[in-house]
């Protein structure tokens, strides 16, 4: 059995997608799920162009951000094809960044 890596993972959305971001979000966090599960992706979220000022504000969401656990970068890739987001064209797939990354100190979940 061969190490798992670590990724770091940044998704653009494309413009004027957060609305059909929104609408499919529930369909997205169900997907992430087993992945979750797994640990392979360790940590998922939104990237925001900013943190709202009140509660009241909606995120101003831009793309998203994992951390992720896999054998290589293609597995990363799948994970990414897969995900309802990039089917429907909100993630803007063409400009993804992988990166790897060496963690050294995490504190269990």
């Amino acid at each position: 059995m061969s190490q798992l890596n670590d990724f770091l993972v940044r998704i653009t959305d494309k413009p004027n997608m957060l609305a059909t971001r929104t609408s499919n979000v529930q369909a997205h966090i169900a997907g992430l799920k087993g992945h979750v599960e797994s640990g392979t992706i360790v940590m998922s979220g939104p990237i925001l162009a900013e943190h709202p000022k009140t509660a009241d504000e909606g995120l101003p969401i831009t793309g998203s951000a994992w951390l992720v656990r896999a054998n290589s970068e293609e597995d990363v890739r799948a994970i990414i094809a897969n995900d309802v987001y990039a089917k429907i064209g909100v993630w803007d797939v063409d400009n993804v960044s992988v990166t790897p990354f060496k963690c050294i100190l995490r504190k269990p979940l």
